[in-house]
């Protein structure tokens, strides 16, 4: 083989190489970008919601009990006595639905700052179920002759961010119309609303049913605490790509997802959750002075179910994953290229390959800046084509002839077509892309079936 041919086979490997780095350029910038993005959402979720977990609701029982205790002490005469001391001790008894069920639909809109977006939903929601309480919630006093006094009970419900609640909750507790106030009243809960119900009848066991409704706004996720005995959740939206996620998974049979959205229940039982061990044990936890630990947040242990609004074309993750074929598409034009070069005897000078290399890389810098502005297809629409377009004229002319240039053009746009399926294609994508390639290997291996390339690297070829 000549030093010419060599050198050139070289000098073309090394332009790959330095145009893949100028990729890689355009993927730090997406990078940027899309952090950029990340600390947009915290931004706006700062300012109205974010991520939404509710847990409860959970009935809380204070109640004191009186009871006397006898310290010795010695009178006058020095003869050792009994005397009665009146004491009180506070505490609080915890109960859990026996059944819950949350009915609801979500909306949903995108929320702006700048060219920048975060996806909102706003959940409007209703809550019922039952609370089965036995005579005197099995309370017995811890003391000999002690008496047990019940004070006001009330519901709690933890919201892990209760900006986004909207109007006023209508809470129904045994047919009586209350109202909820700022704060769960249960620091395990976190942050959420409270109603306050009154003295509790307890002498014999009863049944109380209860219901509220819940507009809560919230960004991107959701999730939900089943903690009764018996839960049924039933959740619609016309958004059309959900993701399912957490400890429990729709129903098979009845979940469904088409065009016009999605419907999915869940049945979850005590059985098949840990939740109500979890919940009571972190409820019945006091204070530790000596470890100076306050009670642990619930929230952070329980099993929840999540509905997630997952965007079907997230510009930035699409123009990442465009990048990673970066390498592929530059090397493949350059090797078009070469063969041109080599099939019609063309002298294509370095510079040559430099431009069209540089035109090649361009097209993500294109592909993140039109995205910004017009979405993802219609971006990738628009910089293919005036990448085709400038390198079809261009490719007329260095191959001297406009059917060249539209042959090669032809290719550059199947090349972007097939991308373009790929990005698209997440399941398929490896699958397409290995068809890709060996499609293209097997269409050179044709196409340079008679090519000698000793001929080629010889003297005498010139």
């Amino acid at each position: 083989m000549n030093k010419p041919f060599f050198l050139k086979v070289l000098g073309i490997f090394l332009l790959t190489v330095l145009m893949s780095w100028a990729v890689s350029y355009v993927n730090s910038l997406i990078i940027e970008r899309q952090s950029r993005q990340e600390s947009v959402k915290q931004n706006i979720a700062q300012s109205s919601a974010g991520t939404q977990t509710i847990i409860g609701p959970v009935l809380a029982v204070p109640y004191t009990e009186e009871y006397i205790e006898y310290n010795e002490e010695f009178n006058a005469a020095g003869i050792k006595v009994l005397k009665p001391i009146s004491k009180r001790a506070s505490s609080i008894a915890y109960v859990l639905p026996e059944n819950l069920e949350l009915t609801g639909g979500f909306s949903n809109e995108y929320k702006k700052l700048g060219i920048y977006k975060a996806l909102m939903y706003q959940l409007g929601g209703k809550v019922k179920g039952n609370f089965n309480l036995p005579a005197n919630l099995n309370i017995n006093p811890a003391h000999e002759y002690g008496r047990i006094t019940f004070q006001p009970a009330y519901i709690a419900l933890g919201i892990s961010d209760t900006r986004g609640i909207t109007g006023q909750p209508n809470f129904t507790w045994n047919k009586q119309a209350l109202k909820f106030e700022q704060g769960s009243s249960i620091e395990s809960l976190g942050n959420g609303i409270h109603a306050t119900i009154g003295i509790i009848t307890t002498e014999v066991a009863q049944n109380i049913p209860f219901e509220f409704n819940l507009n809560l706004r919230g960004m991107e996720n959701f999730n939900f605490s089943p903690i009764a005995e018996n839960n049924k959740i039933s959740l619609q939206s016309s958004w059309r790509h959900p993701h399912f996620s957490g400890s429990f998974l729709p129903n098979a049979a009845t979940q469904k997802i088409t065009p016009a959205g999605f419907e999915a229940h869940w049945e979850i039982s005590s059985l098949s959750s840990s939740n109500q061990a979890t919940l009571n044990n972190t409820l019945t936890k006091r204070w530790d002075a000596d470890a100076n630990k306050s009670m642990v947040d619930a929230g952070n242990h329980l099993e929840s179910l999540s509905v997630s609004f997952v965007e079907p074309i997230n510009v930035y993750s699409q123009a990442d994953r465009a990048t990673k074929y970066g390498l592929l598409f530059i090397g493949l034009t350059f090797a078009g290229f070469f063969i041109f070069e080599i099939l019609k005897r063309l002298r294509i000078h370095p510079a040559q390959y430099t431009l069209v290399g540089l035109s090649m890389a361009l097209f993500y810098l294109l592909l993140v800046s039109f995205s910004e502005h017009i979405g993802f297809a219609w971006s990738y629409l628009a910089a293919s084509t005036s990448c085709v377009i400038l390198l079809g004229y261009y490719l007329s002319h260095v191959l001297k002839s406009k059917m060249h240039g539209f042959v090669f053009s032809t290719m550059l746009i199947t090349l972007y077509g097939a991308l373009y399926g790929i990005l698209a294609s997440e399941d398929n994508a490896l699958l397409m892309g290995t068809l890709l390639v060996f499609g293209l290997l097997a269409l050179t291996m044709v196409v340079t079936r008679k090519v000698d390339w000793y001929q080629i690297g010889s003297p005498d070829s010139n």
